[in-house]
């Protein structure tokens, strides 16, 4: 700070005031003293300066780093952040750094409040967790946890996605449930609830523990087995992204003899892929998270609450109209 006070001939007083961004210094002296911070390469010390503040303005965000959804969450809870007048700290869980880890670096950050998106910490180590810190909950739900609960509509999503494809003139609709995926029961209960209301017979397909590419080829391998329906439902994106694989190398045409459809709108929307799907809003999700995170910094919430973001369905071309011949085997 003494370097950049020499450059423009000012105190070092003056440049502190600046990089607090705290009032007193006009305008064109303050652009000057950016400008000279930057070209001799000097940065403040945000972590020092949240040790000198009573509150560190950071919200910690902490997610699985194999989750694709990330790539639309990520920037939009950045804005979020920046907009509430926060900064956002992350840590990413995976295979070789635990969730535990994960919180632990959060916490040693100083973070005023807690994003934890689909996390597979117990029930009652959240509750815990929500005790001691401002939290929210983002992608699973939980009952009796003091935080905020931010998912999308998936019982909605799912529902009109079913009704659409039996509007089509689908009865044969196959869904994959990813049993260990969070909040995965409730677009289960989505397809569920369509298909009673049609009267029609429900096809559900359990997916056992990875419900990404490689569960959705395993889905289509066993399918393969059987008389293949005319429609699937996958979990999300993904298992539709490896199911598809899947049904191409076996010769299975889509959507002329199987439509397929996901959820999330990620991967679905590139166009090789060109998936029917159901797409949950990232800036929705990362606003309302957010927005609650920081009321419950503020003291102004304290009780859970649940926030269920829009989810909408969107049609592409891996859906059309059944299959006009009898039931198909691979």
């Amino acid at each position: 700070m003494g370097d950049v006070a020499n450059v423009v001939g000012v105190s070092r007083q003056l440049v502190g005031l600046v990089f607090r961004d705290a009032p007193g210094v006009s305008a064109e002296t303050a652009a000057k003293i950016r400008a000279a911070a930057k070209q001799i390469g000097y940065r403040p010390n945000l972590a020092a300066q949240s040790l000198r503040r009573d509150s560190s303005n950071y919200i910690g965000f902490m997610f699985h780093a194999d989750q694709t959804s990330m790539q639309d969450i990520l920037p939009a809870l950045y804005k979020a952040a920046k907009d509430a007048g926060y900064n956002l700290v992350l840590s990413a869980a995976s295979a070789e750094h635990s969730e535990a880890e994960a919180l632990e670096e959060l916490l040693g950050h100083r973070v005023e409040g807690l994003i934890i998106s689909a996390s597979e910490f117990s029930q009652s180590k959240v509750q815990k967790l929500a005790r001691e810190i401002p939290l929210v909950s983002m992608g699973r739900r939980m009952d009796q946890v003091r935080g905020g609960m931010v998912s999308s509509n998936g019982e909605s999503g799912v529902f009109d996605l079913t009704n659409y494809l039996i509007s089509l003139g689908h009865k044969d609709i196959a869904y994959i449930y990813a049993k260990d995926m969070r909040d995965g029961e409730y677009r289960l209960e989505g397809y569920q609830a369509a298909m009673d209301s049609h009267k029609l017979e429900t096809r559900v397909f359990t997916l056992e523990g990875d419900f990404a590419e490689r569960g959705g080829g395993v889905a289509a391998e066993a399918l393969l087995k059987e008389n293949l329906p005319t429609a699937i439902i996958c979990n999300n994106d993904q298992s539709a992204f490896g199911l598809t694989h899947r049904l191409l190398q076996a010769g299975i045409t889509i959507p002329e003899q199987v439509s397929v459809a996901g959820y999330d709108d990620n991967v679905g929307q590139f166009p090789f892929l060109d998936l029917t799907t159901v797409h949950q809003d990232a800036e929705d999700l990362a606003n309302a998270a957010v927005s609650d995170l920081v009321a419950r910094i503020k003291g102004e919430k304290y009780l859970s609450e649940t926030y269920l973001t829009p989810a909408t369905l969107v049609v592409r071309s891996s859906t059309s109209k059944p299959r006009k011949e009898a039931k198909l085997r691979a």
